[in-house]
């Protein structure tokens, strides 16, 4: 019995561990794509971040920012922000004019909906 629970406990931790890697290689991307500047970015390099905490969204930065973008800019990067925060993301979506999931979806083109749906299908909560 122990031992089948140590196994179990092994397998979920890997899969744990394999969503936080798959979560942060699609973050990576997203930082690049939506500018490095809209990051606080505490590791050396976006290349060197070893924990999506340090490629956290610039909020000031953000906030003040969001609409001097495109259209599809906007939805992009306010759509990496719900990852980090579901509410001030859903609030900066509708200031953008993307009230929902669906509307960001038919705005991307397909390799920023590439990056939005790996980290869907990897997040663990930040």
């Amino acid at each position: 019995m122990q031992a089948t629970a140590r196994a179990r406990y092994a397998e979920r931790k890997g899969q744990l561990e394999q969503r936080q890697a798959l979560f942060l290689a699609a973050w990576k991307r997203g930082v690049r794509l939506a500018g490095e500047r809209c990051f606080d970015i505490t590791a050396a390099s976006v290349d060197c971040a070893m924990d999506k905490d340090q490629l956290r969204p610039s909020w000031d930065y953000v906030e003040a920012h969001l609409l001097d973008r495109s259209w599809g800019e906007a939805a992009f990067l306010a759509a990496l922000c719900s990852f980090f925060n579901s509410h001030w993301g859903q609030a900066l979506l509708e200031r953008a004019g993307y009230p929902n999931l669906c509307d960001v979806a038919a705005t991307l083109d397909a390799e920023h909906a590439a990056v939005i749906a790996d980290l869907f299908c990897s997040y663990e909560g930040w």
